[in-house]
């Protein structure tokens, strides 16, 4: 299932590469800067958290003496995060939002799927270019595990795409799936620990977050980033198996009614 998605992509690479550059564009039509907001969203964002939050604010974490550590340990999860979020959101309403595109016979579907994953990817991947040199200028270090980073988010990306394309489907027939997949977002948000530490969770709960796949890719990015640690090969071998799943799950479900959402579009 992975391979027909891979190959469906990459047949229709120039389009689809000419879909994502569409697309950021669309975003800043008419402003004077044009693309270059692109990098100044996620500057202000983490200036704010590693500068302001951390250096003005005094947060720290518990145990490090480092001032920028709070706001380095925030980014490391909520930037993929949003970047995550983004793909599951606009996978979840991609039908209705392109239906002049899908009830075209021609048109590649699967093509939608990717153009939204990667429009997130070149966003994240300014945003991860922004963040280092921010830190390297706070005076926070280089760390060599960082460059594991990319593929983690990456990772994290393609289980977005597999939950995004199981929302895609639902959406069609209920269309009350997006309004559910807004308020679970909120939920898990605070479920994961991005913005805290997971030492403030009840006992009770930290069991609950071990199997929790959005918790263990937070832990990730935090050590490869922060700490300068790898995740350990059992870490990376569950994350790559859940995020099979969540894209075999929704291949599965996407070639299974595809001809009756044409009909329902």
């Amino acid at each position: 299932m992975i391979i027909w998605v891979l190959r469906s992509l990459t047949r229709h690479r120039d389009l689809l590469w000419q879909m994502v550059v569409t697309d950021l564009r669309g975003r800043y039509v008419g402003s004077s800067l044009g693309l270059f907001w692109t990098v100044i969203h996620p500057l202000v964002m983490i200036v704010v958290y590693t500068v302001v939050f951390s250096g003005l604010m005094a947060a720290k974490l518990p145990g490090n003496g480092d001032p920028y550590a709070y706001g380095i340990y925030l980014c490391a999860a909520l930037l993929p995060w949003i970047a995550f979020q983004e793909v599951v959101l606009r996978a979840t309403t991609l039908f209705p939002d392109n239906a002049n595109l899908v009830r075209k016979v021609a048109f590649p579907k699967m093509i939608l799927y990717g153009f939204v994953t990667l429009s997130a990817a070149v966003t994240l991947a300014l945003a991860l270019a922004v963040f280092v040199v921010v830190t390297l200028l706070v005076g926070h270090g280089f760390r060599p595990t960082i460059v594991a980073w990319v593929p983690l988010a990456a990772l994290q990306l393609v289980f977005g795409l597999g939950l995004g394309m199981i929302g895609s489907v639902l959406h069609v027939f209920v269309r009350d799936t997006a309004q559910v997949v807004t308020v679970l977002f909120q939920v898990l948000f605070w479920a994961t620990p991005i913005v805290y530490v997971e030492n403030v969770l009840p006992g009770w709960m930290h069991g609950i977050e071990r199997v929790n796949p959005l918790y263990l890719f937070a832990v990730a990015h935090r050590d490869v980033v922060l700490y300068g640690v790898l995740p350990s090969p059992a870490c990376v071998a569950g994350l790559v198996v859940v995020t099979g799943l969540a894209l075999a799950a929704g291949t599965l479900l996407y070639r299974r009614f595809r001809s009756e959402i044409l009909d329902e579009l």
